[in-house]
Order: C-alpha cells, then structure tokens, then sequence
C-alpha cells in the first residue's frame, strides 16, 4: 500500500501528516529529544482541535460529525515517528477524548440509531486503524445495551483487531481493546452471562488479546537497525505493563476458580509463554504471574509452573522467578492456617527439590557471549541464591527435617563441583562465595548446633578459600553466642571446632597478613573465646572433658590467638567449682547420685596447666590470673568440708604468681600495678597456714620497697600495710613499720620536688584509716603530728609547685572535713577517740 497525504484545515494553514505503511515504518529511526517534544506537540493539538469538534457534534447529537472528528482523533495514532513513551502520552489523550463518544454511544435517546447500524458504519472507515478504534468503542456500547450476546461482539471485534500488526500500534490498539470491554465480559455472575457466554467466553477474550498482546511486543524488538537494539529493549521494556494488564484481568475474573485455572487457563498461558521463544518476555511473563494469581493457585499447580520454568530460554534470569514464588508460599504457608489445608497431601519439598535440579542444570550450561560464538562462562551467583532461597523456603515449613536441610547442602555441593569442572577454578570466590555463607548460615537458626551433624557442611566448605571460610565461621561463632546455643557433649565441641579452625588456627592457606589488623584480630578471637562459656551438661565429667578438649584446640592457635582465648578457658573452668559443691552438698543431704571424677583440686591443676601455658605468651595477664586462682582457691577452701585442705594449693597459685612477678615484669608502673592485685588477693586470703602468708607479705613488701620510682615505692609500701592488718594477720608493729617507713623516704623526695607535697595527704588519709580500725600502735598524737606536718608542706609548696599544691590543699581540706565529722559522731567512744585532735580552721 503507497503513501498517501491527507491534509485538515487548521488555523488558516495546512499541516501535512503522512500515513505511513508497516514495511516503512520498521525501519524508522525516531527523532531526536526536541524533535520528539515537537512532534508530540502538533499531535496533541490536532487531538485537542479535533475534540472539540467531537465534542460540539456530541452535544448537537450528530451522530455523522462525531464519527468524522473521532476518527481524525484517531488518526493521529496512526504515526511511527513518536518514540513508545510519546506514543503513550498521545495514547492516554486519545482515550480521555473517547471516553465522551462511548457515553454517546450508550445512550440510546440521543442519537436515535439501532446498535447493529452503529456497529456496522464504524466499519467503513477508510482507515483501519481509526475503524478498530471506533468499532472497540461501538462494540463495547453494543454489549452493554444487551441487544446481541457479548460474546459474539467479543470474537468478532477481537479477531477483526488483527488487521493492525504493526507492533507498536497493534500493542496500544489491543490495550484499548481490553480497557473497553474490562466490565462487559460474560464472567460468572455478571450480567451478560447466560446468553451472552460464560467463563469460558471471557476467558478465550483475554487469552486472545494477551496472545496478540505479546506476539506485537516481541516484534517490537525487529524495529530498525540492530545498533539501536539496546535502546528498543528499553522502550520495548517500558511498554510491558500493556502485556500484564491482561494477566490482571485474568486473575479478576470471578469465575476464575483454583478448578479452572489449573485445568484450563494455567495450561494455555503456559503453552503460550513457552512458545514464543523470547527472553523478555519470558521473564516479565513468569514474574507477573507469581504477582496477580492468588497464593493458594499456586500451591495447587506448582508442579506446573516448575515444569514451564524448566522449559524458558536459558538466558531467563530464573533466579527473581523461582525467589519471589518460594517467597510468597512460605510467606502464606506459615501466615494462614487456609495455607496449611492447601498444603495437605502435597509434598512441596520433593516438587521443588525435583525440578529445581533440572532449572538449575540449565542454569549452569554456557552461555554464547554477546556478539561471538565463544561460551562464556556461567555465573554460580544465582544458582546458589536459589539454593538459599530454597533453604529458607524449607526451613520455614520444615524446621525439623533436619535431612532436607542436609539435601539441599548436597544438591549444591554438586552444583559446585560442577562449575569448579567447568571453569577450572578450586574455589568459590566473589559474590557466588558471600550466597554459601548466608546457605551455611542459615540453618543454625532453627536447626542450632544439629547442622554440623550433616555430612554435606564440611564437604560445602571445601570449596571456599581461606577468606570466605574465615567468614562462615564468624557467621557461626556470632549465631552461637548471640543466640545462646549450648555445647552439649565432646562431639559438638569436636564438631564446630573443626568447622570454624580458620578461627581456631593456622592452615594450609592462611595467609601471612593474618593478624596484622589487631582491632578486627582481637575482635574475632573474643567471639572464638566466648564459646567456652557455651558449654553445659547435667554430667559434670562431661562438662570437665569439654573444657578440656576446648583448651586443646584453643592450644593449636599460635601466641596470638593463646593471649586472648585461654583466660576465657580459665574463668570458664572455675565456674565448675560451685556446681561440684552443690553436687556434693545434694550428696551430704542423701541425694543420691553418681559421684563425679572430677574435683575441686582437678579443676585446679587444669587451671594451672592453664595459666601456665598463658604466661609463655602474655606473662601480664599471666599474673593477673594466678592472684584470682589463689583467691578462687581461698574461696573454695572457706565452703569446703575440711577448711585449710586447699591452703597449699593456694599457696602454690601466689608462689608462682611471685615467679611471674620476679622474672616477667620488669617495668615499673607494671610492677606498681602489680603490688596492689597482690595486696588485695593477699589480704583476703585466710586459708593459708602463718608461715606461708608472713613469707608471701614479706616478699611483696620488699619488692614495693625496690621500686625505682620514688612516689610509687611509697604508695606501694603504704598499701603493703594492709597485709598486716587483715583477716589473716592483726600485727599493728608491723602496719606502723610499713608507714614510718614510707614517711622517712617522704620527707627527702618532697624536699627535693615540691610536686610531690600530695604525697604527705595520702599518707595522712593511712594514719587516719587504721587509727579508725583500732590500730593501737597509730595513736592520736601521730595524726595531730601528720596533720601539722601536711599543713606545712602545702604552705611551703604552694611557692614553688602552686597547681599541684593547691589539689593537696583541697585534699587536705575534705581529710579535715571528715576529721570534725568523727568529732562530732554520735558514738561517745568513737567522738572520744578524735576528741583531742587540734584541727586547722
């Protein structure tokens, strides 16, 4: 068919618009962004001119004028030069002004015509594509007055609609088509069911149209030039609400039942979808369908939809697909007890599991590169997001099918052998890497510490490098912890031990930087140092074995990792002594019960053994914990059956405590430091005999009397006082000793540095305290003496050192303050006692 020019009378000008044929029209380019603003604006206002004409022969109800404007309405659609989204804009315009002409045509009184002469003279329009446009218009004006059954005007007007097979205007066409008749289809309890048709009817109208619909959106893609094929996709993409509207539609019919879907509609669309072999249209089709149907239609012809998936193109990204359905189903299968009826009698595992393994074989075929006939290797990204998809689907509806969790780690352990094999990689690495730690991850939520029972976990990890299992295991360290799943024998302990060895320690791949970021080193190996407090047991010998066995693989990890776990592994073993108390307490009652092979003093050893190993490489900390084991020692003396049973054993904690001391710390703040945990385990310890605690408190006073740094040797003799006036020891010759000789190394150092002068308030606050706990060797006159002397000094330093005499000053003042307190206490013997002090005002 020729070009042919067709010219309206405007504004005293004429605009030419050229109709152009199909053949012509497929290999337009469309015009740049300007032109395209000024295309669609001649067009708009033709339509607007045009509707105003349409409208005034409307109202004067001129049933010839108003067919001549709307089809020159119409006529502007009939152009290839707006791109689809200008197309779309003209489009919504044209069916706005139609709207005014199917009202017309609807109301019988105005223009006086039967509906069968109406129907018929539409259909001599010179133009098939403004006579489509009006006969949907008149067909839909037709049914609705009921003087012809709705499904004959449905055929009829759909099979003449393909005339139009220009793609873009055929795809607006068929849009237009299923707007006008949405509300005059024969479905089940309508109005123009009966004679008009049935479900049947209805449905065949919107299968057509969808069928049409599709076919002129794949063409779409032929258009011009294959250097403009990207930018066809995209428009082609943005028109592909045009194609769904008809799946909507479907899932609105009343009629369509769970019955007739899955017998007659499912069926048809797939066959449909599958035929028209486009990759596009296959994904947008397949993830609509998941969208408009109803859950519970789903649930019903899975098998269905699995098998049509297994038969889409192999570039069909399957993945959104086969997410969002298992998604949606677990959603409304754990959601509606309705869900749980519709589950009944199908297994929805074994459906998944079967088909999934053919989608995901497809899914690893190469792929022809773009452009070349090289394969391209195949992406295991969103296989394995399948797999967890998959993992979450089951987890949701079978939390304790602890077998299929272990299926679905097999089939994927296949999956990637399999794209190990065909790439020729060991490893799983980048984003393929990060969807096995969220697999691996995943079950430990419902399934606890029962996945590492699976064969498949350790086999999955194989496949990943060092790096990615590092990950997997702090994935699982943190679930553990977080959650607080217990340790319930050797074997669990044995289990997740070897699964998170990258943790634990050094392999065969791990790389030499490991460690040199500290923060996140420290961080790790904290959350690793946790899970000896994971452990629990009613059997305090299998509880005594775990530690064990815990500390044995904490012992393969290097110095690094041994600083930060073991003392983990120490206060994790002393919380064992107060559950063998109490099972021996319940034994000493009459309880009867198996009688433990551990014991107070195996705990002990264990933590000996314990701090031992520690002191090689961080003696510091080292230290710390042989002062809180002789402690832990003295306190399980006091409740035990025999008091002073344990006395040697605490005595051996401090001995090696005080080798520590000797041979490890040779700083001097860290000895000062040290002094005061050694004077405040001492003076709470009462299980030792005499000799062992006066050789003990004798040594730790020489050595604070051999620190180099004269303010820290005075504090720390001071504090050694306390060691002579405790639970262990009452000797006030010894405590007044200790203070007179702090005081002679006082007077030269604070001549010398008047800095210092803070260090007479201290001493005077010791005077004070064991004057207040009725030390009779420190009398009253020593602390008028002190406080004479404090007075002194400040005033004497505030010339020379005037900040730092100014915080004594201050000092001495609240010592003062509380010294006219006692004064004036409500005890007659204590206000007795402090009665004869002549305080500063």
């Amino acid at each position: 068919q020729p070009c042919w020019p067709k010219r309206w009378a405007r504004g005293g000008r004429l605009r030419e618009v050229r109709a152009c044929t199909v053949a012509s029209a497929m290999s337009t380019n469309f015009s740049g962004a300007d032109d395209q603003d000024r295309l669609l604006d001649e067009a708009t206002a033709v339509v607007k001119e045009q509707a105003f004409y349409l409208k005034r022969a409307i109202d004067n109800d001129n049933t010839r004028e108003a067919l001549k404007a709307a089809s020159n309405v119409i006529c502007e659609l009939r152009t290839s030069l707006l791109s689809p989204k200008n197309y779309y804009e003209l489009y919504m315009q044209v069916f706005q002004e139609m709207q005014h002409l199917h009202a017309y045509f609807c109301d019988k009184n105005r223009h006086q015509r039967k509906m069968v002469d109406l129907y018929e003279s539409v259909q001599h329009a010179g133009n098939i594509l403004p006579r489509l446009y009006l006969l949907a218009t008149v067909g839909s004006a037709y049914i609705k007055s009921k003087e012809v059954p709705a499904k004959e005007i449905l055929l009829d007007v759909s099979e003449l609609c393909k005339g139009v097979q220009h793609p873009l205007r055929g795809l607006f066409l068929r849009y237009y088509l299923s707007q006008m008749m949405k509300d005059k289809l024969p479905d089940t309890g309508s109005g123009y069911e009966g004679e008009g048709g049935d479900i049947n009817d209805a449905f065949e109208f919107i299968f057509n149209n969808f069928n049409e619909s599709n076919r002129l959106w794949v063409r779409i893609q032929h258009q011009g030039p294959a250097k403009d094929k990207q930018k066809r996709e995209k428009e082609r993409h943005d028109l592909r609400v045009l194609v769904g509207a008809n799946l909507v539609r479907m899932s609105q019919l009343e009629g369509m039942t769970v019955e007739y879907y899955s017998t007659q509609a499912l069926p048809k669309i797939l066959e449909h979808i599958i035929s028209v072999k486009d990759t596009m249209s296959q994904q947008y089709l397949f993830e609509s369908m998941i969208q408009v149907f109803p859950d519970e239609f789903h649930i019903r012809t899975l098998e269905q939809l699995l098998l049509a998936y297994a038969k889409a193109q192999p570039s069909v990204d399957m993945k959104p697909i086969v997410v969002t359905l298992m998604n949606r189903l677990a959603a409304f299968l754990s959601d509606s007890s309705a869900g749980q009826s519709e589950l009944a009698g199908i297994d929805v595992f074994s459906l998944f599991r079967t088909h999934l393994t053919h989608i995901l074989e497809r899914c690893m075929q190469p792929l022809p590169s773009s452009g070349s006939q090289v394969a391209a290797q195949p992406e295991i990204g969103p296989c394995l997001e399948i797999q967890a998809a998959f993992m979450q689907f089951t987890l949701s509806l079978y939390p304790d099918k602890i077998h299929y969790v272990d299926l679905i780690l097999g089939s994927t352990c296949e999956i990637v052998k399999k794209w190990c094999n065909t790439t020729g990689n060991s490893n799983v690495i980048g984003s393929g890497a990060e969807k096995v730690v969220d697999l691996l991850a995943t079950p430990l939520k419902t399934l606890s510490l029962s996945v590492l029972e699976m064969e498949h976990t350790t086999a999955l990890m194989e496949f990943l490098d060092f790096s990615t299992r590092k990950k997997v295991a702090i994935s699982m360290v943190n679930i553990v912890v977080a959650e607080n799943h217990y340790l319930p024998s050797v074997d669990a302990v044995n289990a997740l031990f070897n699964y998170i060895s990258p943790l634990v320690r050094d392999e065969s791949d791990t790389p030499a930087t490991e460690g040199q970021d500290k923060l996140a080193f420290v961080a790790e190996q904290q959350s690793v140092a946790k899970l000896a407090h994971q452990i629990r047991s009613d059997d305090l010998d299998m509880e005594f074995q775990m530690m064990s066995t815990i500390r044995g693989f904490f012992g393969k990890g290097g110095p690094q990792r041994l600083a930060i776990t073991l003392p983990a592994t120490f206060y994790a073993a002393l919380g064992l002594l107060p559950k063998i108390r109490t099972s021996d307490q319940r034994r000493a009652e009459g309880e009867e019960s198996p009688v433990p092979s551990v014991s107070a003093k195996k705990v002990f050893q264990f933590v000996h053994k314990t701090i031992s190993e520690l002191q090689k490489v961080a003696p510091e900390a080292a230290l710390h914990l042989w002062f809180v084991a002789a402690g832990a020692a003295d306190q399980a003396d006091r409740i035990a059956a025999s008091p002073g049973a344990l006395g040697l054993i605490c005595y051996e904690f401090l001995t090696q405590g005080f080798i520590c001391f000797e041979e490890e710390v040779t700083e001097t703040n860290k000895q000062f430091q040290a002094v005061f945990i050694m004077v405040g385990t001492l003076s709470n310890i009462t299980c030792m005999e005499e000799e062992n605690y006066d050789l003990i408190s004798q040594k730790v006073t020489q050595h604070s009397g051999r620190l180099l740094k004269k303010p820290l040797q005075i504090r720390a003799v001071a504090a050694c006082s306390h060691l002579f006036w405790c639970q262990a020891k009452r000797d006030g010759h010894l405590v007044l000793s200790c203070l007179q000789k702090c005081l002679k190394s006082l007077q030269p150092l604070v001549d010398s540095d008047s800095a210092q002068v803070g260090l007479w308030v201290e001493m005077l606050d010791k005077y004070i305290y064991f004057f207040e706990v009725l030390v009779e060797e420190v009398t009253v006159a020593f602390i008028q003496q002190m406080l004479d002397l404090c007075s002194a000094h400040i005033e004497e330093a505030s010339h020379s050192a005037a900040e730092e005499a100014g915080k004594a000053r201050n000092h001495f003042k609240e010592v003062v303050k509380h010294l006219r307190l006692m004064q004036r206490n409500s005890n007659p013997d204590v206000a007795d006692r402090f009665a004869e002090l002549n305080l500063p005002a």
